[in-house]
Parts: C-alpha cells; structure tokens; sequence
C-alpha cells in the first residue's frame, strides 16, 4: 500500500476499539450457537447463522479494505472457484455422473484451469 493510501488507524476497526468490537461480536456469536444447540431451538440456530456469516464478511471487507487483496490473481482464482462451487452442485443435482467424475471435474475447473492460465498468461503478473 503507497504512503498515500495509508489507512487511518481508527478506520476498518484498527483502533483498540474496533478489535474489541470485532472480538465481541465473535464470542456473542460463539455463544448463540452453543445455546441454540444446548437447547435445540433451530429459529435460533438459524438466527445465529446469519450472525456468523454477517461477522465473517464484516471482517473480509476489513481485511479486503486493510491489505488491499484484491489481486488480479485472487479475481481469476475467486471466478473459478465460484464456478466450480455451481458446477459441482450441478453436477451432483441434476446429473448421474459418479462422483468420482464429478470431483474430477471440480478439481479441474476449480484448481487446473487458474493454474495453467497463471502459467502460460500473463494474466495477474506484475
């Protein structure tokens, strides 16, 4: 990150403050969810999942704001994986391919083709 860009340090929740809040948010869903399975309330539980996933993506968009991660690289890795994740949903739904098929070709698409465009493009190279 150039001089220029630095981030303030009470900005993205990098004051004392911010890391406590992050922190408390983690334990408090940390403890939703141990109470809703200690007392087998699945409103609560599925309650307690939207807070996890709403805690997780406020913490990548700090760390996506923070490090600046958005890499050429991570895009074209992030795209792949993504279609992998529909195809392999896909795959398992809707046809009756063996799953040894199937994962073959999740693994393809999801770690073989990023890899051979890094290797023989110039895509996310510096």
């Amino acid at each position: 990150m150039a001089p220029s860009e630095s981030v303030d340090d009470d900005q993205f929740f990098g004051g004392r403050r911010g890391v406590v809040a992050l922190a408390v948010a983690y334990v408090s869903v940390g403890l939703g969810l141990v109470y809703s399975l200690a007392t087998g309330s699945i409103d609560l539980f599925s309650g307690v999942l939207v807070a996890i996933v709403v805690v997780v993506g406020l913490s990548l968009y700090i760390l996506y704001k923070r490090e600046g991660l958005m890499t050429a690289e991570n895009r074209l890795i992030g795209i792949f994986v993504l279609i992998a994740m529909g195809l392999l949903f896909g795959l398992l739904e809707f046809t009756d391919l063996p799953s040894e098929i199937v994962y073959g070709i999740v693994f393809a698409v999801g770690v073989v083709v990023p890899g051979l465009l890094r290797q023989y493009t110039d895509y996310g190279s510096d």
